[in-house]
């Protein structure tokens, strides 16, 4: 039998169609394409006009709340409730981000602009390597590529004004700015120290073995950072309009604070930092215009007092910055100052809290209630002077020679000045350093034996799978 004559003899406009009747099928498929296309226009009529209202609502909404966002004050998603008016260090789920935003009452960042901050990293895995301009392009390098690599732990933020003081543990009407409506909470202080956990793993996120060993310590929960933590990106979305970056009134205070600077500019621009310092300076002070460094000015002090000594310091303050010379950690300073710490060490919510603490005692002691304007942007660990702290000059800066064409002018880190907050000086094999450091900003630095021009540190990386 021939199939090709068979299927030709089959009526086309009957496939498919049991009655046979083709045109009257396919107008009634036309119709009900025009049908469709009509309510497809007619929904996306009414979005435009919600959208528009939405628009109008919001433009209304800005014209009454006012649209100075110095006028705002902390970011909201913060995870701490105080206890007897101190930080409360307990991990906060990133689901109550946005419950504590409507919650949190709006102090004025006029009266409360001094921000103690200080952050929790996971260490300094790598050293740089080449030729430097100079000790503070060195140092500047080997922050940027650990700041690049590695993520940030936690971030403490506290609150003082001027004086001094934090907020009142309950707030009244005049505390609040009046542009921004809030409901006061009912029960509890209000804070005004805080502690964000971020997103970390320690099976996928590289990390100094030492310092997570601190952290741990410290009792900073991995397990729950992994889980709960917070994404940096929505730490930033909320930081950025909360009015405490980008304006010269809002002062923030660091102890030895580059690598603190450094996470909290990169979490703000949302990329790598960049390769020169000048240029990394000035997006810094974009958003931090305003900053003190204690220890910048603790050895101020210092150099001021050693090459001054027509005019001695009472008994009491000479101590104190006799006392800082030899032992130069945030720690020690406080317990000079009689300043007891609330928390645990190496915890950021505690470390901001006892950092603002200290500054305004040292400013009360050691500079007589007055911080001139030039130590204003001052930060330990950046913007460092090549011929100052007893820094060699180029010329006598010499690096290992490599050969017939050795690296004239290499710079190699010596331990003098300013330095990164902690390291592993050490080749990728599983060397003992010479002397144990743990992380954080308290002055304390690692040493071991110092790779020349700089080479990766010790310190752990997520198994191959």
């Amino acid at each position: 039998m021939n199939t090709a004559a068979n299927f030709s003899m089959v009526d086309p406009s009957r496939i498919g169609y049991p009655n046979g009747n083709f045109q009257q099928q396919q107008q009634q498929q036309q119709q009900q394409q025009q049908q469709q296309q009509q309510q497809q226009q007619q929904q996306q009529q009414q979005q435009q006009q919600q959208q528009q209202q939405q628009q109008q609502q919001q433009q209304q909404q800005q014209q009454h709340v006012g649209q100075h966002p110095s006028q705002q004050q902390q970011v909201q998603h913060a995870q701490t409730t105080p206890q007897q008016h101190v930080t409360n260090q307990q991990h906060q789920h990133q689901h109550q981000h946005q419950h504590q935003h409507q919650q949190q009452a709006h102090l004025n960042a006029n009266d409360y602009s001094h921000t103690p901050q200080d952050t929790e990293f996971p260490g300094v895995v790598s050293r740089p390597m080449g030729n430097f301009r100079g000790k503070s392009d060195y140092h500047y390098q080997c922050l940027r590529t650990n700041v690049d690599m590695l993520k940030v732990i936690q971030i403490g933020i506290t609150l003082f004004n001027e004086d001094g003081e934090t907020p009142p543990p309950r707030l009244s009407p005049d505390d609040l700015d009046p542009l921004v409506p809030i409901k006061l909470p009912t029960t509890g202080a209000c804070p005004y120290s805080w502690q964000f956990n971020f997103q970390f793993s320690l099976r996928n996120d590289m990390y100094n073995e030492k310092s997570i060993e601190s952290l741990q310590t410290a009792g900073i929960d991995f397990n729950a950072l992994e889980r709960d933590g917070i994404d940096p990106q929505d730490f930033a979305a909320l930081l950025i309009p909360s009015g405490l970056v980008c304006f010269n009134d809002v002062k923030w205070i660091s102890f030895h604070g580059g690598y603190d600077f450094g996470y909290l500019t990169k979490l703000l621009i949302c990329e790598a930092l960049p390769n020169d310092e000048v240029d990394f300076d000035r997006l810094m002070k974009l958003y931090f215009p305003a900053t003190y460094d204690v220890k910048h000015l603790m050895k101020h002090a210092i150099r001021i007092q050693n090459a001054n000594s027509q005019t001695p310091l009472d008994p009491t303050t000479a101590d104190i910055l006799l006392k800082f010379e030899h032992k130069s950690g945030l720690e020690n300073i406080a317990d000079t100052l009689k300043i007891k710490r609330v928390g645990s060490a190496h915890q950021a919510g505690s470390d901001s809290l006892l950092t603002g603490k200290v500054f305004f005692q040292m400013r009360q002691r050691i500079f007589r209630g007055d911080i001139s304007e030039e130590h204003v942007g001052k930060v330990w660990g950046l913007n460092i002077p090549d011929n100052a702290f007893g820094m060699p000059t180029i010329s006598n800066m010499a690096g290992n020679e490599a050969g017939a064409n050795g690296n004239q002018g290499q710079y190699t880190h010596t331990g003098n000045g300013p330095s990164t907050p902690n390291a592993t000086h050490a080749t990728l094999a599983n060397t003992t350093p010479s002397r144990q450091q743990t992380h954080g900003v308290n002055g304390m630095m690692v040493s071991g034996q110092n790779t020349p021009g700089g080479s990766f540190g010790h310190f752990a990386m997520p198994a191959a799978r």
